[in-house]
């Protein structure tokens, strides 16, 4: 199995009815190929977790190098797995949510990171931390059954 995690910028005009949208066919097409990923949106920027078999990963990689909805893609990490992160997500969006919307939510400060809000390609590769770490908050939410949580701190698509 491959595993690639990328950022990039998003075209202007890019609103949350187009993140859904593209979410809801990414989904779709990567349930078909068994692919199963995380796509972060933060207003500015993406960042998306690819998950499956190698040659169908890096099929849908070279179709979203492609994609005119953004740009500067880099990507952060290429790495052989056998264990998937988001088993079960063919294609989750998570859009940030102002960080003024979140200040009465106290499950803010357990899910939510500063570095979502921070542009992400200055990051670096440290921006694929966020990823790894999404990760372990969805095991965590899957083995509590608390799922909804994440709606308390993200759009969920």
């Amino acid at each position: 199995m491959l595993r690639l995690i990328y950022t990039s910028v998003q075209v202007p005009g890019f609103d949350r009815l187009a993140f859904e949208q593209l979410c809801e066919q990414a989904s779709q097409n990567n349930r078909n190929l068994g692919i199963e990923g995380l796509l972060l949106c933060n207003g500015m920027e993406f960042m998306q977790c690819l998950e499956g078999p190698r040659e169908a990963v890096s099929s849908v990689y070279k179709k979203i190098v492609k994609d005119p909805r953004h740009s500067d893609i880099r990507l952060l990490v290429s790495e052989t797995t056998e264990e998937l992160m988001f088993e079960k997500w063919s294609m989750v969006g998570l859009g940030t949510r102002p960080q003024s919307a979140l200040s009465g939510e106290s499950i803010a400060y357990t899910l939510l990171d500063h570095r979502l809000y921070r542009p992400w390609k200055s990051l670096g590769l440290g921006a694929a931390d966020l990823i790894y770490e999404y990760a372990k908050v969805k095991a965590e939410l899957e083995k509590a059954g608390e799922m909804g949580l994440l709606s308390k701190v993200f759009d969920v698509y």
